[in-house]
């Protein structure tokens, strides 16, 4: 597979976003959901525990970091396989849409999104201090349930709006129409998508029943040029 012709780059708003869609086996897949039901969804910056003796537990962790957490071999196995995937479409993106080589260094904080039917939905922000982000659907609900998640709970009321995920215009001026300044992506298991950091997003509700969950990547090229130039603040 060519991944720069499969990782399609529209313009919005003069900003470049990267879609396509990806298929993980499905032991895979299912490995890595049930991954993410450990974690409660991220809401808040507190500090890394690393005295924890279950890391995962904590608010912020980080996926890829092998080190400090408590995690299966299948699960450390999955989430390699799944990461050397996402490496692979990043680097595609970075040449693509910004022209940058495919062997630049990356640093990368990777967490899941995981939301029961009618909580909490991702509310506008942006993904400060970053320069891009990735995002994978594993399951968008109505597939199955996990541990935790009876069917008293679990029940919903799928509407069309399920989850979508909104991407805002970034640029400042509020200038009609209107829906020029949204860009509405309905979510499916397999769904990919690589945009600036910088980009304003958000979610409708979760209203379907099961879990919504997505694999999500923060990211950051260094600069070799001026990433050696600061000193610390005085």
């Amino acid at each position: 597979m060519d991944l720069h012709d499969e990782l399609h780059i529209t313009q919005e708003w003069a900003t470049p976003i990267g879609k396509m869609h990806i298929y993980l086996p499905e032991i895979t897949r299912q490995v890595l959901i049930n991954l993410l039901t450990k974690q409660t969804q991220v809401t808040t910056e507190d500090t890394y525990n690393e005295s924890s003796t279950n890391a995962l537990n904590n608010t912020v962790y980080n996926l890829f970091d092998y080190t400090k957490k408590e995690t299966t071999t299948l699960e450390i196995s999955a989430l390699k396989e799944f990461e050397k995937i996402a490496s692979k479409i990043i680097r595609t993106y970075i040449n693509k849409a910004w022209n940058l080589g495919e062997d630049e260094v990356i640093n990368v904080r990777a967490f899941g999104n995981v939301q029961k039917p009618f909580t909490k939905r991702t509310a506008p922000h942006f993904h400060h201090g970053w320069d891009g982000v990735f995002v994978h659907y594993l399951t968008i609900g109505e597939e199955f349930n996990y541990p935790g998640f009876s069917e008293e709970n679990s029940a919903a009321i799928p509407s069309d709006y399920s989850g979508d995920l909104l991407l805002l215009d970034p640029r400042p001026a509020i200038r009609m129409p209107y829906n020029n300044k949204a860009k509405v992506i309905k979510p499916e298991a397999g769904l990919t998508l690589v945009h600036p950091a910088y980009l304003w997003h958000e979610t409708q509700t979760h209203t379907k029943s099961g879990i919504r969950a997505a694999i999500v990547i923060n990211f950051n090229i260094e600069n070799r040029n001026y990433d050696i130039l600061p000193t610390p603040l005085i």
